[in-house]
């Protein structure tokens, strides 16, 4: 029996916070690299706004994540009606 509590449910804006945390990346460093405004990393790690394709990719190779992890986190969102 599985116990669904022990799950992790992860959200794109999660993934960002602790990749950035884990570089320790302050908002306005990650922005710099993105070329965007620190705002748009505060409200994309708040699961408010949801970066596009091509920041799924930027956001992969500067934080060393998973783009294929990303892509799946977006479909499932999408899935969900959750985009903004």
């Amino acid at each position: 029996m599985s116990n669904k509590s022990n799950e992790k449910i992860t959200t794109i804006g999660l993934d960002i916070r602790e990749s950035r945390l884990k570089l320790k990346y302050s908002q306005a460093q990650l922005a710099l690299k993105l070329d965007v405004d620190k705002t748009t990393i505060s409200a994309w790690e708040r699961d408010i706004r949801f970066p596009n394709e091509d920041y799924l990719l930027r956001l992969s190779t500067v934080l060393g994540l998973s783009l294929r992890h990303l892509l799946m986190v977006s479909k499932n969102k999408k899935m969900a009606g959750l985009t903004t």
